[in-house]
């Protein structure tokens, strides 16, 4: 996968999902992602991290690999985006750079999300990669509570 700050998109269109759906042992992470991220993110019963105005991109590895960039708005989730490497040139529209893009496995991305291990612990054990704006990569321990 080319890791460009820059790719075409292709958005991904929120359920119509009326209650928070659990994370089952069943539940990939292409499902997250497009099925039911909006529904985990936006319908937390915990407060809004007002102040969160970031778009952050995951790129993953592995089985069904793939990256997404997720857009947040005063703490709401706005905008996911399915993201494909491209070399012709783009319109402004169909570009997103992300603030942080954090490289993990699909199991790693779904052990954090279960949380079944930290994203301070995946960090430190060297299954997570980040780049770009770290105070981002330092809220993550508290942003993963959302998702």
């Amino acid at each position: 996968m080319n890791y460009n700050n820059k790719c075409q998109t292709s958005d991904i269109k929120p359920r119509n999902i009326e209650n928070r759906p659990e994370i089952t042992n069943e539940i990939t992470h292409v499902e997250y992602f497009e099925e039911l991220i909006f529904a985990r993110v936006n319908l937390c019963s915990l407060p809004r991290i007002e102040s969160l105005n970031t778009v952050i991109r995951f790129d993953i590895e592995g089985d069904n690999t793939g990256s997404w960039s997720i857009v947040v708005e005063r703490g709401l989730l706005k905008r996911v985006v399915r993201n494909y490497s491209d070399t012709s040139p783009l319109s402004d529209e169909a570009v997103l750079v992300p603030a942080s893009t954090f490289r993990m496995d699909g199991e790693t991305f779904m052990s954090i999300i279960k949380r079944e291990i930290t994203p301070q612990q995946a960090f430190f054990r060297k299954m997570v990669q980040i780049e770009g704006d770290v105070t981002i990569a330092l809220k993550m321990n508290v942003l993963v509570n959302y998702f």
